[in-house]
Parts: C-alpha cells; structure tokens; sequence
C-alpha cells in the first residue's frame, strides 16, 4: 500500500473514532444511570456513589472536550504523537473509572455484588472494543484500564486468584486473537471505501469531460451551437427573472468564402482558430456570459446583465483584436487583411417574448454593418426595431 493510502486510512479511523463519541457517551451515561440508581436503593447515597458520579461526568467531559477539539486536525492529517497520546488518555481515563466504581460496588457487599461487578466489567470491556477497533493503542488503552485494576484487586484484596488469572488470561486471549482481526476489517473497509470513492470521482471527472467535449467547438475550442442552444434559454430565463438586460452579439467574418476559396480550407480553419483567439482574449464580467461559434465563420457573444453600450464595447474590442492580428486577405473588398463584422442587440426581457427575437435583432444588425461597408460595429435595439416596423408598415400604407 503506497505511503498517501496509508495515511488517508489512518486519518479515517481516528476520525470514525472520535464521531463515535455521541453513541459512546449515550451508552456508557444509561448504563452509568442504572448502576447508580440500583446503588442508591441499596445503599442510598453513600460518599463512594456520589465520588464516581463525579469521576464519571468528568471522564465524559474530558473526552468531548478532547475529542471536539482534536476533531478539526483529524479532518486534515492523522493525530500528531501528542494528540494520540491524549486521545488514548481518554479512553483509558473513562476505563479506570468504571474500574475504580466496580471495586467500590464489590467493597460495599463482596458477596453479593461481586459476580454483577465482573459482569458488567466484562461486557463493558469486551463490548466496549467494538467503539474503539479503529485504534488497536486505544483498544487496549481502553481495555485494559478496566480489567486490569480490578484483576489486581481480586487477586490482593479478595484473595480470588483463580478469578483473577481467568479474566487476564480471557483477556489476552482475546486481544491476541480477536482485535487484530477487528482492526484488520476495519482497515478492509476504509480502504475499499476509498477505492470506491475514487472510483466514483474519475467517472465523474470522465462525465465532465465528456460533457465539455460535447459542448465544446472542435476546431476553435469555444462553445459550440449545442451548448448556446441550451444556454441561451437559462440566460433568457434568469435575465427576465431578474428584470436584467440582455445583450447579444453576432460576429462574422468578412468575405470568408472567398478567403477559403483562394487559400484553401487549411488556411481557413487557421484563420478561424486564429480569430477564436482574439474572442478568448476578452474578459467578460457576468458570471453566465459566454461566446460560441454557431455557424461557420459566425460567433456569438450572450451577454446577460450587460447595458447595449458595454456589448457594443466588446464587439469594437473584439474587432480591432481581429485587424491586430493581421491575417492577410487579399481578396476582401473592405481590407487586406481579415476583419469582422458584428450586430449588437440589447433588451430586458419582457414577459411572454422569445429569445428568438434578440437574436433576430442582432442578426438585422449584422445585415447593417455587412451593408455599411463591413468590418463595423452595428446596433439594433428594441426601440429601433419598434420603429423600424412602424414605418415599413406605413410604406406599406401608402403604396
């Protein structure tokens, strides 16, 4: 296993470790609440109970406290030495404890509490370990904080030797047997967790990929007619949302037939690639504006929350970046070089209207700059367009 895998493993499992706390302090506080008040009808409320009360709240505290603290390191890397050292003081803290409350319990009546005490020691401990498998150092921190203290206690105090050497001798028996195995599983599991994981996060990263792939224009890597298709809609949607203009601009190449026609389709997408360049070059603001190519030598520019003048600014900026990079055509009738035209169109869109409009808008402003003598800029607003159809439809009237 190479050194990275090895050490996210061991991130997550102290990490699953100290997420178990709640579950832990759950358990441990019930059961802690059912000895105490079967001691207090039995006893009532001696100085011994209240003493381990005390112990006890303070072993579950100190262990939240530790526990929520170390928390955010563990998220990063695996603990530090220190911090295990600490994180193992817990749990060897809160064994102790239970330990130190048993041999208290037994001291009030040996006879009759002392198999109860070594029951639930014992399922303490045993049952305990499946909480703490992520850690073999906390597993036996853990453990052995409750059965040795009271192992020691039965062999000096009560003279119970036998009874003493079967609970270490169960006890190493199972760690040797038993808890490796345990840690073991819990190491299968996260690894192939992680496997998993990676898995899922190359084929999504492989989805992406082909996502993009399949918007994006093969030969100028702009976004291609699918993607504007798609996107114009959202943005259409979003901007009337947000009562937001929306601007689009239409670009074309000046007389590109014939530059394919004399240099040859090569040097065509040359030049394409070249212009696809100078498009990139521009920094658009809005986070939902974009251009595509969706024709063969025609851009487009979506342009949401963007005023008609700063479009008609980027279609300009996008122009003089065209005749800067001075692709020669000899056979244009506007240059010696390859230019563009563009038609820009703005609006806020209004309830019950089509994108189609807006592009049909800045198509008819393409038409004016390719009549205006080309390589240009050219506006068409929907007030323009209002008054454009209010007299062709008086023309119209008077013929």
């Amino acid at each position: 296993m190479d050194p990275i895998r090895a050490s996210e493993i061991e991130r997550r499992k102290y990490l699953e470790m100290l997420d178990s706390f709640p579950t832990v302090a759950i358990i441990q506080s019930v059961l802690a609440a059912t000895v105490l008040c079967y001691c207090f009808l039995s006893y009532g409320v001696t100085t011994h109970a209240i003493v381990w009360t005390a112990l006890f709240l303070i072993s579950i505290l100190y262990r939240y406290r530790l526990d929520h603290g170390l928390r955010p390191f563990v998220v990063e890397s695996k603990p530090t030495k220190k911090q295990l050292a600490l994180l193992l003081s817990s749990r060897a803290f809160i064994g102790l404890v239970w330990s130190i409350g048993s041999i208290g319990y037994i001291e009030a009546s040996p006879d009759e509490n002392f198999l109860a005490a070594i029951i639930w020691c014992s399922a303490l401990a045993y049952a305990g370990c499946l909480f703490h498998q992520n850690s073999v150092s906390a597993l036996l921190c853990y453990f052995w904080s409750i059965i040795l203290p009271l192992s020691i206690y039965m062999a000096l105090v009560l003279d119970c030797y036998k009874e003493a050497f079967i609970l270490i001798f169960c006890g190493i028996a199972f760690v040797i047997l038993y808890i490796h195995l345990l840690h073991q599983k819990v190491i299968t599991r996260i690894d192939e967790t992680i496997t998993k994981e990676r898995l899922i996060e190359k084929l999504s990263n492989a989805n992406l990929s082909a996502k993009l792939l399949a918007e994006q224009d093969a030969l100028t890597k702009l976004k291609n007619r699918t993607f504007f298709n798609q996107k114009i809609v959202k943005v259409w949607r979003l901007s009337h949302k947000k009562q937001q203009p929306l601007s689009v601009v239409i670009l074309d190449i000046d007389h590109f037939k014939a530059y394919n026609d004399n240099y040859g389709h090569i040097a065509g997408d040359k030049a394409l690639r070249k212009i696809a360049k100078c498009i990139k070059q521009i920094n658009l603001e809005s986070e939902h504006s974009f251009f595509a190519r969706v024709g063969g030598e025609e851009f487009i520019a979506v342009l949401p929350d963007t005023e008609v003048e700063s479009a008609v600014s980027i279609a300009n900026l996008i122009r003089e970046k065209v005749e800067d990079a001075a692709i020669p055509h000899e056979f244009s009738s506007c240059s010696n070089i390859v230019t563009i035209s563009a038609g820009v169109s703005s609006i806020i869109p209004p309830k019950g209207r089509s994108f189609i409009e807006l592009i049909e808008m800045s198509d008819k402003a393409l038409y004016q700059a390719k009549e205006g003598g080309r390589n240009r800029v050219s506006v068409l607003t929907i007030q323009h367009h209002a008054e454009a159809q209010e007299l062709l439809l008086q023309k119209q009237a008077v013929d």
